[in-house]
């Protein structure tokens, strides 16, 4: 979205009254594994004000190729695929209460998605209590390259919620819960599962099938935070429990400790551990159909696993001397490996993950 949509919207939402952008960032994020799968995605962000209402628009493309042993596995050539996504986030402020109105499209040559979130937002007892509540919805299509025929819908609703609390003059918590009910299509239309052998299609397998998996799924995860600072710097701490109805269950703890080298560079380091059962109706290898539940998987996501994730963040601010404005730029690179328990054809895979920011702020 450009700077002159933007503006345009505003003033048609807001009466005209001076509409102007405080804030537009740019940045770019790469990926790369030991699973052949490499994404580049650069994203450019706009925030523009009228008064007590702002609208952020928010452009990004995901340009990815994948050979993953799913790929491999199912006798499939390798994947090149562009995803690009618009968002549009509309917020009004009020002395204690702020509205919020999200819509996002995302677009891909083998999937449409529409999502819709819906927030309100309260600063209690002189802002030391902040209580948000969040509604979302959406409406995807799943497509499959080369098949025009092929077109199933998955449908999303859920809300969340979050409670954040001022503990002590250098310490906030945070408490929060979210769910939500996915109905429809929830396989991979390019996942096939083979019966019998070793559990690959490449093998000598007397049958492959399509991916099959329930057509609901109701998914919850409680989150709590921490955050405490000690002169130049702070430590956090993060713990999120995750359950839903397929029986997927995961912990997952992340501590991080920010460094505030001069009054305007920032340095910061996390570590995320995460353990995850599998899913009831997973197995590595299916010999025969009779022995399955009717569903049939070569998700790795849906097995058993525990990933570790370690990430370092450098920030920089620039405050110009004739103005108001302030440009940070900032770098930060994240090194992770997951361990797959019982997944045929991958023990693991180490991720290196890179991102570059740059941000302008306006008076």
């Amino acid at each position: 979205m450009s700077d002159r949509l933007l503006l345009v919207a505003l003033a048609i939402s807001c009466g005209g009254h001076g509409p102007r952008v405080t804030d537009a960032s740019s940045t770019v994020y790469v990926r790369s594994d030991t699973d052949h799968t490499t994404i580049v995605s650069p994203t450019v962000k706009i925030t523009g004000a009228v008064d007590r209402a702002t609208l952020t628009g928010t452009y990004s493309v995901d340009a990815w190729t994948g050979a993953s042993v799913d790929v491999v596995t199912a006798a499939t050539k390798a994947i090149h695929e562009r995803r690009n996504e618009v968002d549009a986030t509309l917020a009004y402020a009020g002395r204690e209460v702020t509205v919020t109105a999200n819509y996002r499209l995302s677009v891909e040559p083998d999937y449409l998605s529409n999502g819709v979130t819906l927030g309100v937002r309260a600063e209690l007892a002189n802002r030391n209590t902040i209580v948000s509540v969040d509604a979302l919805g959406t409406d995807d299509r799943v497509g499959r390259s080369g098949d025009p025929g092929f077109s199933q819908p998955v449908r999303t609703i859920g809300g969340r919620a979050t409670l954040a609390q001022v503990l002590g003059p250098k310490t906030l918590g945070e408490l929060g819960v979210q769910t939500t009910l996915v109905e429809g299509y929830q396989a991979s239309p390019y996942r096939f599962v083979a019966i019998g052998d070793v559990g690959t299609c490449t093998s000598f397998a007397p049958l492959c099938i399509p991916e099959h998996v329930p057509d609901q799924r109701l998914r919850t995860a409680f989150t709590a935070r921490g955050r405490h600072a000690l002169g130049d710097f702070s430590g956090g701490l993060a713990y999120r429990f995750y359950f839903d109805d397929w029986g997927v269950m995961s912990h997952a703890v992340e501590p991080d400790l920010a460094w505030q080298l001069t009054k305007v560079q920032t340095l910061s380091l996390h570590y995320r551990y995460q353990t995850q059962s599998e899913a009831r109706f997973y197995q590595p290898r299916y010999l025969d159909l009779t022995m399955t539940s009717g569903y049939v998987t070569r998700d790795r996501k849906l097995s058993a696993l525990v990933s570790n994730e370690v990430g370092l963040q450098y920030l920089h601010r620039v405050e110009s001397e004739d103005s108001d404005r302030t440009v940070t730029w900032g770098l930060r690179s994240t090194l992770s490996r997951v361990d797959y328990l019982a997944y045929v054809g991958l023990d693991h895979a180490w991720a290196v993950e890179v991102t570059a920011l740059v941000a302008v702020a306006l008076p």
